[in-house]
């Protein structure tokens, strides 16, 4: 595969660093390599005394990793991502491939603009529910990804928001649900990345609102509530709340430069 053009490098990067991490701080470097595209911790950038095992780390990653795609799948390229847990390059977690065009990438191409408009949203949204038929597309979203989403009943809600945040400035009901994937450890943690981006992009598309709430998943002495209900062979990642709100700015980020290495 030929490899991408300046302009192309730039595009490809500016989607990248659009995915979400927690506190804003943008964990993450990339090299291109001909037609590959590496992806690297940024250690200096990681917070473990919010994140202590890394989940939140690598699901950021997982979620540049899918914007990689979607941008990728902009430009008529298709891609291929591949993870690289080597000890003897332990920052690189990951390279994407850049392909010939692939039809397949379309399901992807379409999620572009959604890349640049998703927002964390974390004001209190209206009490509008989201439809069944789009609570099932964004579980099929999930699945796409080898992840599944879990919508949470209105006690297993009521007693999250209880003990994993205080809830001021939710709305009185709020619609949450929980991404879970078969197994844990980093290789799921970046898998449940993508698929965390990729319902992210899905519901941005349709005008809902999102944040992800990961308080009870950061923290283990709390994971047995959001596991609880997903029953014995699921693993929470990510716990997501959606809704209808006002538009909210950006969260601002550090120039393309800067996430780049030689």
């Amino acid at each position: 595969m030929t490899s991408p053009s300046q302009e192309d490098r730039d595009e490809l990067l500016r989607a990248a660093v659009a995915a979400p991490s927690l506190h804003n701080s943008q964990p993450w470097k990339f090299r291109f390599r001909g037609s590959v595209v590496e992806v690297h911790r940024d250690r200096e950038r990681e917070l473990p005394a919010e994140d202590p095992n890394g989940r939140m780390l690598f699901l950021s990653l997982g979620a540049a990793i899918l914007n990689l795609r979607v941008g990728a799948a902009q430009l008529g390229f298709g891609a291929a991502a591949r993870n690289v847990l080597d000890r003897r390059r332990p920052d690189l977690v990951a390279e994407v491939d850049l392909l010939a065009p692939d039809p397949e990438m379309e399901q992807l191409r379409v999620l572009a603009p959604a890349v640049h408009e998703r927002r964390s949203n974390r004001g209190p949204y209206t009490e509008q529910r989201l439809s069944d038929e789009l609570c099932r597309l964004l579980d099929l979203t999930a699945t796409l990804e080898r992840a599944e989403l879990v919508w949470l009943d209105a006690p297993a809600r009521l007693k999250w928001l209880r003990l994993a945040t205080d809830g001021n400035g939710f709305e009185q009901d709020p619609q949450i649900a929980v991404l879970s994937t078969r197994y844990d450890g980093p290789v799921e943690w970046l898998r449940a990345g993508q698929a965390m981006q990729r319902v992210l992009l899905v519901a941005t598309a349709r005008g809902v609102a999102t944040t992800v709430l990961n308080q009870a998943i950061v923290h283990d002495a709390l994971r047995w509530l959001v596991n609880d209900p997903l029953g014995t062979w699921h693993r929470p990642q990510a716990v997501i709340r959606f809704g209808y709100g006002p538009l909210v700015p950006p969260t601002p980020r550090r120039p393309l430069s800067s996430f780049l290495l030689d």
